[in-house]
């Protein structure tokens, strides 16, 4: 028995429905070349000391969890993305030199392409009050799609201990 030909239309027009939710979604997939996009568009509003530049690429909900560890005792804080930003503005006004770099790069992207990750070394040479100051930290950002656009929706640091010089 062959199927009529409105039933064969019928079907394809259910498939092509329930498809079409599927290919938008497919477009919409992270890439690491867009975290590396990312990633160097905060590094250079960094070493422009741009606060608006780098929240630019943070998500509404944001937060930056920071671990260091001073004289044995590990301090830990979560900072909300205002506090963070508001911490980076007060921090470029306290210093007198300031440079950034950043090595060691891995990206990963799920494979379904809904999010990525990136881990890395800042290291930051900062001169305040005529005393210098090498920080090596440690970092861990994670990227989601926000309104269609790549942000960073959390970053977990840790200062690499025995790394920083007075």
């Amino acid at each position: 028995m062959e199927i009529p030909a409105v039933v064969k239309k019928l079907i394809l027009l259910i498939l092509g429905i329930t498809l079409i939710p599927f290919s938008v979604l497919a477009t919409e997939k992270i890439t690491a070349e867009q975290i590396r996009e990312v990633i160097q568009a905060t590094d250079s509003a960094a070493v422009n000391r741009d606060t608006q530049g780098i929240g630019a690429y943070l998500g509404e909900g944001f937060f930056k969890y920071v671990e260091v560890t001073a004289d044995e005792i590990p301090l830990a804080v979560q900072l909300t993305k205002t506090q963070y930003l508001d911490l980076i503005e007060q921090g470029w006004e306290t210093i007198e030199q300031y440079s950034y770099q950043r090595k060691d790069v891995v990206i990963h992207v799920a494979r379904d392409g809904s999010s990525g990750e990136s881990n890395s070394t800042i290291i930051e040479a900062i001169r305040a009050d005529g005393k210098d100051l090498i920080s090596k930290v440690r970092e861990y950002a994670h990227y989601e799609l926000e309104n269609g656009r790549l942000v960073i929706t959390n970053i977990e640091s840790q200062t690499l201990v025995g790394d920083t010089t007075p």
